[in-house]
């Protein structure tokens, strides 16, 4: 998942606490314990930061909610700009009632602190090493096959408030040529808010997320067949083009 066309992380995770993925880590958690405990702390976030501190100091605002209707009940996986601290929390402020898995690289999973909050928190992590994406093609297809949705950040490194878009991993693409189902693209934008004219906070925006419309794979992987390398780029590069637009619309309009 490295790719030297990445900017460096603003914000990096030292990997503190090194884990070791065996080959029967449970990426995808079920058991009941697990699911009790997450869903406490899910919306316990929701309500401090979804609600506290995005919706209302944030006036956070989402629109293309009908964009998910064709996608009731079925899976899929989304993809969203790596551009704040806590935009696992705008994504599932978007996508409520639903309740995604966030897959995220490795080291976060190491890094002092966020690690056990990242894993509560319904998400797994992207083992390390050229095979690492390879290793959650099945606990994915399964997820996915089973109606549940999957969050990914394709720019990989979080650059906190950035509202550029960044070179793209192709990961979250494969993946769906692998499960046979659509990405569904979300982005993240903000603007200062003003208070008579003066701004408040740099970390006090107005914020504003757009779910796109699905997109499906272009050439659909066929059973013992190869994953059509030219359809994942295309899907990537029209959600990568789809972000930036509506970012510049956004910016323009300001």
């Amino acid at each position: 998942m490295e790719n030297s066309k990445v900017r460096k992380q603003q914000i990096p995770m030292e990997s503190v606490y090194p884990i070791h993925i065996s080959s029967d880590y449970v990426f995808i958690r079920n058991d009941y314990f697990y699911l009790f405990f997450s869903f406490i702390a899910y919306y316990l976030f929701f309500l401090v930061l979804g609600i506290g501190f995005f919706r209302i100091l944030g006036r956070h605002k989402v629109y293309g909610r009908k964009n998910l209707r064709p996608l009731r009940g079925r899976g899929y996986i989304s993809v969203a700009n790596h551009c704040h601290l806590f935009d696992t929390v705008l994504t599932g402020s978007a996508l409520l009632p639903r309740r995604p898995w966030y897959a995220s690289v490795q080291r976060n999973f190491e890094a002092p602190y966020y690690r056990k909050m990242f894993r509560i928190l319904r998400g797994f992590p992207i083992p390390s090493g050229s095979i690492g994406l390879k290793r959650i093609i099945p606990p994915v297809v399964k997820a996915v096959s089973k109606g549940k949705i999957i969050h990914m950040f394709p720019e990989e490194e979080l650059w906190h408030l950035c509202q550029d878009i960044d070179h793209f991993q192709k990961g979250a693409f494969f993946l769906a040529h692998q499960a046979n189902c659509p990405i569904v693209p979300i982005v993240h934008m903000f603007k200062p808010r003003r208070f008579f004219g003066k701004t408040l906070s740099k970390n006090i925006l107005s914020i504003t997320t757009i779910i796109g419309q699905p997109i499906y794979p272009y050439v659909g992987k066929e059973e013992g067949k190869m994953v059509d390398r030219r359809s994942v780029q295309e899907m990537c590069d029209c959600a990568q083009l789809w972000m930036k637009q509506k970012l510049e619309e956004f910016h323009q309009n300001k």
